[in-house]
Protein backbone atom coordinates (compact mmCIF):
# COMPACT_ATOMS: atom_id res chain seq x y z
CA UNK A 1 0.00 0.00 0.00
CA UNK A 2 1.15 3.53 -0.78
CA UNK A 3 0.44 6.05 1.99
CA UNK A 4 -1.72 9.08 1.27
CA UNK A 5 -0.24 11.50 3.77
CA UNK A 6 0.80 15.13 3.99
CA UNK A 7 4.38 16.26 4.45
CA UNK A 8 5.68 17.35 7.85
CA UNK A 9 4.00 20.45 9.26
CA UNK A 10 7.43 22.10 9.45
CA UNK A 11 7.49 22.50 5.65
CA UNK A 12 3.81 23.16 4.90
CA UNK A 13 3.55 26.79 6.01
CA UNK A 14 3.38 29.19 3.09
CA UNK A 15 5.92 32.00 2.74
CA UNK A 16 3.23 34.66 3.09
CA UNK A 17 2.17 33.33 6.51
CA UNK A 18 5.64 32.62 7.97
CA UNK A 19 5.76 35.95 9.87
CA UNK A 20 2.25 35.40 11.26
CA UNK A 21 3.22 31.92 12.43
CA UNK A 22 6.29 33.34 14.18
CA UNK A 23 4.10 35.88 16.01
CA UNK A 24 1.70 33.11 16.89
CA UNK A 25 4.52 30.90 18.16
CA UNK A 26 5.88 33.66 20.40
CA UNK A 27 2.41 34.32 21.85
CA UNK A 28 1.96 30.61 22.55
CA UNK A 29 5.31 30.40 24.32
CA UNK A 30 4.43 33.41 26.48
CA UNK A 31 1.06 31.86 27.28
CA UNK A 32 2.61 28.50 28.23
CA UNK A 33 5.23 30.15 30.47
CA UNK A 34 2.64 32.31 32.23
CA UNK A 35 0.29 29.35 32.63
CA UNK A 36 2.98 27.22 34.32
CA UNK A 37 3.89 30.07 36.68
CA UNK A 38 0.24 30.66 37.49
CA UNK A 39 -0.26 27.02 38.49
CA UNK A 40 2.66 27.24 40.92
CA UNK A 41 1.56 30.56 42.41
CA UNK A 42 -2.05 29.38 42.71
CA UNK A 43 -0.98 26.37 44.80
CA UNK A 44 1.17 28.56 47.06
CA UNK A 45 -1.64 31.11 47.37
CA UNK A 46 -4.15 28.45 48.38
CA UNK A 47 -1.83 27.17 51.11
CA UNK A 48 -1.08 30.70 52.42
CA UNK A 49 -4.78 31.66 52.39
CA UNK A 50 -5.78 28.45 54.17
CA UNK A 51 -3.16 29.09 56.89
CA UNK A 52 -4.31 32.68 57.33
CA UNK A 53 -7.95 31.60 57.69
CA UNK A 54 -7.03 28.97 60.27
CA UNK A 55 -5.29 31.67 62.34
CA UNK A 56 -8.25 34.02 61.95
CA UNK A 57 -10.54 31.31 63.32
CA UNK A 58 -8.20 30.67 66.29
CA UNK A 59 -8.67 33.36 68.93
CA UNK A 60 -5.65 32.36 71.06
CA UNK A 61 -2.96 32.32 68.32
CA UNK A 62 -4.30 35.48 66.67
CA UNK A 63 -4.31 37.42 69.96
CA UNK A 64 -1.11 36.14 71.54
CA UNK A 65 1.18 35.86 68.48
CA UNK A 66 0.13 39.07 66.75
CA UNK A 67 3.38 39.69 64.85
CA UNK A 68 3.45 36.21 63.36
CA UNK A 69 -0.20 36.47 62.41
CA UNK A 70 0.53 39.78 60.69
CA UNK A 71 3.30 38.15 58.64
CA UNK A 72 1.01 35.23 57.69
CA UNK A 73 -1.75 37.60 56.57
CA UNK A 74 0.72 39.77 54.64
CA UNK A 75 2.08 36.73 52.79
CA UNK A 76 -1.44 35.56 51.95
CA UNK A 77 -2.28 39.00 50.54
CA UNK A 78 0.93 39.06 48.47
CA UNK A 79 0.23 35.61 47.03
CA UNK A 80 -3.34 36.56 46.11
CA UNK A 81 -2.11 39.77 44.42
CA UNK A 82 0.51 37.80 42.46
CA UNK A 83 -2.10 35.27 41.39
CA UNK A 84 -4.43 38.03 40.16
CA UNK A 85 -1.57 39.66 38.24
CA UNK A 86 -0.66 36.40 36.49
CA UNK A 87 -4.31 35.70 35.64
CA UNK A 88 -4.48 39.10 33.93
CA UNK A 89 -1.21 38.41 32.07
CA UNK A 90 -2.50 35.02 30.95
CA UNK A 91 -5.63 36.56 29.49
CA UNK A 92 -3.59 39.25 27.71
CA UNK A 93 -1.24 36.63 26.21
CA UNK A 94 -4.10 34.84 24.43
CA UNK A 95 -4.03 35.52 20.70
CA UNK A 96 -7.67 36.36 20.20
CA UNK A 97 -8.24 36.91 16.49
CA UNK A 98 -11.03 38.89 14.87
CA UNK A 99 -11.28 38.60 11.10
CA UNK A 100 -12.18 41.70 9.13
CA UNK A 101 -13.18 40.51 5.68
CA UNK A 102 -14.37 42.29 2.55
CA UNK A 103 -18.05 41.76 1.94
CA UNK A 104 -17.45 39.35 -0.94
CA UNK A 105 -15.12 37.16 1.12
CA UNK A 106 -17.49 37.16 4.09
CA UNK A 107 -20.45 36.07 1.96
CA UNK A 108 -18.41 33.40 0.16
CA UNK A 109 -17.08 32.02 3.45
CA UNK A 110 -20.59 31.98 4.98
CA UNK A 111 -21.78 29.92 2.02
CA UNK A 112 -18.80 27.58 2.43
CA UNK A 113 -19.66 27.06 6.12
CA UNK A 114 -23.27 26.20 5.19
CA UNK A 115 -22.18 23.75 2.48
CA UNK A 116 -19.62 22.24 4.86
CA UNK A 117 -22.39 21.63 7.42
CA UNK A 118 -24.40 19.79 4.77
CA UNK A 119 -21.32 17.78 3.80
CA UNK A 120 -20.68 16.89 7.44
CA UNK A 121 -24.09 15.20 7.57
CA UNK A 122 -23.05 12.62 4.95
CA UNK A 123 -23.74 9.14 6.29
CA UNK A 124 -20.25 7.95 5.40
CA UNK A 125 -17.03 9.99 5.53
CA UNK A 126 -13.73 8.16 5.22
CA UNK A 127 -10.12 9.28 5.23
CA UNK A 128 -8.29 7.27 2.58
CA UNK A 129 -4.89 6.71 4.19
CA UNK A 130 -3.36 4.30 1.63
CA UNK A 131 -3.98 2.69 -1.73
CA UNK A 132 -2.56 0.19 -4.20
CA UNK A 133 -3.32 -0.99 -7.69
CA UNK A 134 -5.11 -4.34 -7.82
CA UNK A 135 -4.00 -7.37 -9.79
CA UNK A 136 -7.34 -7.78 -11.51
CA UNK A 137 -6.60 -11.22 -12.92
CA UNK A 138 -5.11 -12.77 -9.77
CA UNK A 139 -7.67 -11.19 -7.45
CA UNK A 140 -10.59 -11.92 -9.80
CA UNK A 141 -11.94 -8.38 -9.49
CA UNK A 142 -12.92 -5.50 -11.77
CA UNK A 143 -11.75 -2.94 -9.19
CA UNK A 144 -8.63 -1.08 -10.28
CA UNK A 145 -7.59 0.16 -6.85
CA UNK A 146 -7.66 -1.15 -3.28
CA UNK A 147 -7.90 1.46 -0.53
CA UNK A 148 -7.46 1.66 3.25
CA UNK A 149 -10.36 3.72 4.61
CA UNK A 150 -10.66 5.09 8.15
CA UNK A 151 -13.98 6.61 9.30
CA UNK A 152 -13.63 10.28 10.30
CA UNK A 153 -15.90 13.24 11.01
CA UNK A 154 -16.35 16.67 9.51
CA UNK A 155 -17.47 19.09 12.23
CA UNK A 156 -17.43 22.72 13.42
CA UNK A 157 -15.14 23.33 16.38
CA UNK A 158 -12.52 25.63 17.90
CA UNK A 159 -8.86 25.27 17.00
CA UNK A 160 -6.46 25.65 19.92
CA UNK A 161 -3.88 27.43 17.78
CA UNK A 162 -5.83 30.63 17.11
CA UNK A 163 -8.70 31.79 19.34
CA UNK A 164 -11.77 33.02 17.44
CA UNK A 165 -15.36 33.80 18.30
CA UNK A 166 -16.65 31.38 15.67
CA UNK A 167 -16.66 27.63 15.23
CA UNK A 168 -14.47 26.56 12.31
CA UNK A 169 -14.96 23.85 9.68
CA UNK A 170 -12.69 20.95 10.66
CA UNK A 171 -11.77 17.88 8.59
CA UNK A 172 -10.48 15.10 10.82
CA UNK A 173 -7.34 13.37 9.62
CA UNK A 174 -6.75 9.71 10.53
CA UNK A 175 -3.02 9.76 9.80
CA UNK A 176 -1.92 13.35 10.37
CA UNK A 177 -3.02 16.79 11.48
CA UNK A 178 -6.66 17.82 11.46
CA UNK A 179 -7.47 20.53 8.92
CA UNK A 180 -9.16 23.74 10.09
CA UNK A 181 -10.48 26.24 7.56
CA UNK A 182 -10.19 29.95 8.43
CA UNK A 183 -11.22 32.83 6.16
CA UNK A 184 -8.13 33.19 3.99
CA UNK A 185 -5.97 30.32 5.19
CA UNK A 186 -5.93 26.73 6.41
CA UNK A 187 -4.37 25.33 9.60
CA UNK A 188 -2.86 21.84 9.48
CA UNK A 189 -3.01 21.04 13.19
CA UNK A 190 -0.99 18.03 14.30
CA UNK A 191 -0.60 19.24 17.92
CA UNK A 192 -0.56 22.42 20.02
CA UNK A 193 3.04 23.12 18.98
CA UNK A 194 3.16 21.25 15.69
CA UNK A 195 1.08 22.91 13.00
CA UNK A 196 1.27 24.71 9.67
CA UNK A 197 -0.50 27.71 8.14
CA UNK A 198 -1.34 27.40 4.44
CA UNK A 199 -2.71 30.22 2.31
CA UNK A 200 -6.10 29.55 0.75
CA UNK A 201 -4.76 30.23 -2.73
CA UNK A 202 -2.21 27.42 -2.33
CA UNK A 203 -4.76 24.72 -1.45
CA UNK A 204 -6.37 22.89 -4.35
CA UNK A 205 -9.63 21.16 -3.37
CA UNK A 206 -11.08 18.88 -6.04
CA UNK A 207 -13.95 16.41 -6.22
CA UNK A 208 -14.38 13.40 -8.48
CA UNK A 209 -17.23 10.91 -8.77
CA UNK A 210 -15.91 7.38 -8.29
CA UNK A 211 -17.33 3.87 -8.42
CA UNK A 212 -16.91 2.00 -5.15
CA UNK A 213 -17.54 -1.68 -4.44
CA UNK A 214 -19.41 -1.46 -1.14
CA UNK A 215 -19.20 -4.61 0.98
CA UNK A 216 -20.66 -2.95 4.08
CA UNK A 217 -24.16 -1.56 4.64
CA UNK A 218 -25.22 0.74 1.81
CA UNK A 219 -25.67 4.39 2.95
CA UNK A 220 -29.05 5.93 2.21
CA UNK A 221 -27.60 9.16 0.79
CA UNK A 222 -25.59 7.40 -1.94
CA UNK A 223 -26.66 6.14 -5.37
CA UNK A 224 -26.15 2.57 -6.53
CA UNK A 225 -24.93 2.54 -10.12
CA UNK A 226 -24.37 -1.16 -10.68
CA UNK A 227 -23.56 -4.60 -9.29
CA UNK A 228 -20.41 -6.67 -9.33
CA UNK A 229 -19.32 -9.95 -7.72
CA UNK A 230 -16.80 -10.98 -5.11
CA UNK A 231 -15.04 -13.01 -7.83
CA UNK A 232 -15.46 -11.98 -11.45
CA UNK A 233 -14.39 -12.98 -14.92
CA UNK A 234 -12.58 -10.57 -17.23
CA UNK A 235 -15.90 -9.43 -18.71
CA UNK A 236 -17.32 -8.64 -15.25
CA UNK A 237 -19.62 -11.66 -15.05
CA UNK A 238 -19.61 -13.80 -11.88
CA UNK A 239 -16.95 -16.51 -11.73
CA UNK A 240 -19.05 -19.68 -11.35
CA UNK A 241 -16.09 -21.69 -10.02
CA UNK A 242 -16.61 -20.09 -6.59
CA UNK A 243 -19.64 -21.58 -4.86
CA UNK A 244 -19.93 -18.80 -2.26
CA UNK A 245 -19.56 -15.98 -4.79
CA UNK A 246 -21.85 -13.10 -3.84
CA UNK A 247 -23.13 -9.88 -5.38
CA UNK A 248 -21.60 -6.54 -4.38
CA UNK A 249 -23.35 -3.21 -4.99
CA UNK A 250 -21.35 -0.65 -6.93
CA UNK A 251 -21.95 2.79 -5.37
CA UNK A 252 -21.24 6.27 -6.66
CA UNK A 253 -19.21 8.17 -4.05
CA UNK A 254 -17.37 11.49 -4.01
CA UNK A 255 -13.60 11.58 -3.72
CA UNK A 256 -12.29 14.82 -2.21
CA UNK A 257 -8.59 15.63 -2.55
CA UNK A 258 -6.65 18.46 -0.90
CA UNK A 259 -3.24 19.30 -2.33
CA UNK A 260 -0.72 22.12 -1.99
CA UNK A 261 2.69 22.68 -3.62
CA UNK A 262 4.39 22.43 -0.21
CA UNK A 263 3.08 18.90 0.42
CA UNK A 264 -0.50 18.93 1.71
CA UNK A 265 -1.86 15.60 0.48
CA UNK A 266 -5.19 14.34 1.82
CA UNK A 267 -7.98 12.26 0.31
CA UNK A 268 -11.51 11.73 1.61
CA UNK A 269 -14.39 9.63 0.31
CA UNK A 270 -17.99 10.68 1.04
CA UNK A 271 -21.30 9.02 0.36
CA UNK A 272 -23.17 12.26 -0.44
CA UNK A 273 -21.88 13.26 -3.87
CA UNK A 274 -23.94 16.42 -4.38
CA UNK A 275 -22.94 17.81 -0.96
CA UNK A 276 -19.26 17.24 -1.77
CA UNK A 277 -19.60 18.94 -5.16
CA UNK A 278 -21.34 21.93 -3.57
CA UNK A 279 -18.52 22.15 -1.03
CA UNK A 280 -15.86 22.34 -3.73
CA UNK A 281 -17.82 25.01 -5.58
CA UNK A 282 -18.08 27.04 -2.37
CA UNK A 283 -14.35 26.55 -1.70
CA UNK A 284 -13.51 27.85 -5.16
CA UNK A 285 -15.73 30.89 -4.57
CA UNK A 286 -13.90 31.70 -1.32
CA UNK A 287 -10.50 31.28 -2.96
CA UNK A 288 -11.49 33.56 -5.85
CA UNK A 289 -12.86 36.20 -3.47
CA UNK A 290 -9.67 36.09 -1.37
CA UNK A 291 -7.53 36.48 -4.48
CA UNK A 292 -9.55 39.48 -5.65
CA UNK A 293 -9.74 40.96 -2.16
CA UNK A 294 -13.38 41.79 -2.85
Amino acid sequence: MHDIKSASSSVLTGVGLAAFKETLHNAQQQFATTERELVEVRNISEEATALCRSWEDGWFLRRIMTQRFARIRERADECQAKQKELEEQLELSRLNTQFEMPDGVAKAFARFVDDFSACARAQRIWDNVAHRATNRIAERTVATRAVDLKPVRFSARQCGVIQTAMQLPCLENANGGDIYVYPGFVVYHASATNYALIEFAEVDLKVERISFHEQQAVPADARQIGTTWAKTNKDGSPDRRFRDNFAIPVMEYAQLTLRSPAGLNEEYILSNVSAAENLVAAWTAVRDAVRLGA
